[in-house]
């Protein structure tokens, strides 16, 4: 039988602990946790329950969504006043379902990495909004592991919220990048600096797929020139209008397909 907790006051101890962990970087990293907010993300947290340490839901968004879906499988659900909901959310328009999750423990690069797999290395991509399309064009295309490499936070609020789920059913990873090209090498994996630049080779001469890792850049800076140096090959998308260079969201997804189709 359910136990049914119910919430009303904003310095409740769960509900102090929750917005701390939504602004604080350091106490995610610490703690090893990290918050989620609206019903979709929930329902995938849900989909692995040893990640979901406390559940909350408002008043409203019991009665509208409570009774039919799995969040009334939980043992416990902190019940939450709309106003209570209201401080902790950090959207403009909030769903009222709020949950405090675990963040899945990541195996260390020298054990992901296969001969045969496809990778996408992230290097200082500062944009939530962007981490999150990437991790979800990647879920969407299979790709075998995002590895960040000095990018921002993975489980910030706004990544989690941007990445819908995918968040979770990616496989990540973080390092640095010029010990990661030299690993690579040694596993016998191709890698391709993505740039914009004359001397790279179009992607429609390439033939990526499985066994290659492409590397993208900052969103203003690019890649580094240590970095481009490292990897075995530099690719670029051709364009035949007059903009300079993609959103590396958009570049990102395109490699990520080349990859996908090339490696069947």
């Amino acid at each position: 039988m359910q136990k049914e907790v119910r919430i009303t006051a904003k310095d409740n101890p769960s509900v102090k602990h929750y917005r701390h962990l939504r602004d604080n970087k350091r106490a995610r990293r610490t703690e090893g946790l990290f918050v989620a907010e609206g019903l979709r993300i929930v329902q995938d947290a849900l989909q692995y329950p040893c990640l979901v340490q406390q559940l909350f839901v408002t008043d409203a968004a019991w009665e509208r969504f409570g009774r039919e879906t799995q969040i009334q499988e939980m043992g416990m659900i902190l019940h939450i006043s709309d106003a209570v909901g209201d401080s902790m959310s950090d959207t403009q328009h909030p769903q009222g379902v709020y949950a405090v999750c675990r963040i899945p423990e990541r195996r260390p690069v020298t054990e992901l990495l296969r001969q045969d797999g496809r990778y996408l290395v992230l290097c200082n991509v500062q944009d939530p909004g962007n981490m999150g399309m990437i991790l979800r064009t990647a879920d969407a295309l299979g790709m075998d592991a995002v590895i960040s490499a000095g990018s921002c936070e993975l489980f910030s609020p706004k990544v989690v919220r941007a990445a819908m789920g995918s968040l979770l059913r990616v496989t990540l990873c973080e390092t640095d990048a010029l010990p990661l090209t030299a690993l690579m090498r040694t596993k016998h994996i191709t890698t391709y600096a993505a740039v914009p630049a004359r001397d790279a080779l179009p992607l429609t001469a390439c033939s990526l797929g499985r066994g290659s890792a492409v590397l993208i850049g900052n969103e203003g800076s690019g890649l580094p020139g240590e970095i481009i140096a490292a990897c075995d090959q530099k690719v670029t998308i051709p364009m035949q209008g007059d903009a300079e260079s993609l959103n590396a969201a958009m570049a990102a997804g395109i490699l990520m397909w080349e990859m996908m189709k090339s490696g069947r």
